[in-house]
């Protein structure tokens, strides 16, 4: 159970997805180890450790395959990891494949569903597969969106209706992605959507003819506030008890600093791909582990202490109403001598956007 999206346009194909797994577990056995070093995911959901079940934010979805290929999962996870490995050796063995061919044969008889873009002579293709449980490759038109997962119908129409404002928008790629990712990433603000077995942290990636990209780095802002009218001093009051998240995506790996979680050493933590426990346990996998965190750890927690990011999401808790901010232009946060200070346009921002007749699904851009 989850939920994964897949979109192009003429230039680039669009891949988002959800953290959360599925596992179902024998007898009265869950992950108890897990559930006491994290009880929350990065957005303050509830995990759910059940008699024989835990749902919770566990492993990113996405992957980047020899910056040729870019792919989403939805399934069972172990079995993907299986269909992955036989994947990734068609593009290391061979410069031109026939991707068709690739997943037919990697995953035909496993029980998940894959998204996959990539670039067949700068044009952007964008399939679907749903292994054993459907033989047929789907081929996604320009500007279709391609769903799998278990969220909720009122969600797949967000999203479609969110879809066909892009198509008329002057949007680069990458504002595209945050775009996305800031719908999506609503949801579990709406809604209790853990209990779909979907939620955690929402994030993308893109390909396009020179190659592969990950989403940019992303703060979320999810805040109360009633529409009465402001002034500047109440901005403290707003924003000053909010829960920011951030999120980095360094070398396939993402990096999550939550204020949901009251464990610092559990606060700031990176997810990765899937990897089976004996992977876990080895030296190459320490080892791999460690280098990363000497090449990104300081970069990712300076950028965590300091607020900063390249997009700001802001969403209104009491109303399904999404604003974003593109920081080159529009500095929201400043942070000095551990002092938060707010950007000028924040009251305008606040002020159009979250009045008190809003009530339906708005996405509000300002870049």
């Amino acid at each position: 159970m989850t939920y994964i999206l897949g979109w192009k346009n003429y230039n680039s194909v669009f891949l988002v997805g959800d953290s959360v797994v599925t596992i179902d577990y024998p007898g009265s056995y869950s992950d108890k180890t897990y559930e006491s070093n994290r009880p929350l995911t990065s957005f303050g959901e509830q995990q759910i450790f059940e008699k024989g079940k835990t749902i919770s934010e566990k492993w990113l979805k996405l992957y980047d395959l020899e910056n040729k290929v870019i792919l989403a999962i939805s399934g069972t996870i172990e079995e993907a990891h299986e269909g992955i490995k036989h994947f990734k050796m068609y593009l290391e063995i061979q410069n031109v494949i026939d991707i068709l061919k690739a997943v037919e044969n990697s995953f035909s008889d496993k029980d998940v569903k894959v998204l996959i873009g990539y670039m067949d002579e700068n044009v952007p293709r964008l399939i679907s597969y749903n292994g054993k449980n459907n033989s047929r490759i789907i081929q996604h038109d320009f500007f279709e969106v391609a769903h799998s997962g278990s969220i909720g119908e009122s969600f797949i129409n967000q999203t479609e209706n969110f879809f066909a404002q892009i198509e008329v928008k002057g949007w680069s790629d990458e504002q595209i992605l945050a775009s996305i990712i800031a719908v999506t990433q609503s949801y579990g603000v709406q809604e209790e959507i853990i209990r779909q077995g979907v939620g955690g942290f929402f994030s993308g990636i893109r390909i396009n003819k020179n190659g592969v990209t990950w989403q940019p780095d992303i703060m979320f802002v999810p805040f109360s506030y009633n529409g009465e009218e402001i002034n500047s001093n109440q901005l403290a009051e707003i924003f000053g008890e909010a829960k920011r998240v951030l999120i980095q995506v360094r070398e396939s790996v993402l990096f999550s600093c939550s204020p949901f979680i009251e464990d610092i050493k559990h606060a700031r933590r990176p997810f990765g791909n899937f990897q089976p426990p004996q992977i876990i346990g080895s030296e190459e996998w320490y080892i791999e582990r460690l280098a990363w965190s000497v090449k990104w750890g300081s970069e990712v927690n300076r950028n965590c202490d300091e607020h900063k990011a390249e997009y700001y999401i802001f969403y209104n808790t009491e109303k399904p109403i999404v604003g974003m901010i593109f920081d080159e232009w529009k500095k929201p946060f400043r942070i000095s001598e551990d002092t938060i200070y707010f950007g000028e346009d924040l009251i305008a921002l606040v002020e159009d956007l979250f009045c008190p007749q809003d009530e339906e699904f708005t996405l509000y851009i300002g870049f």
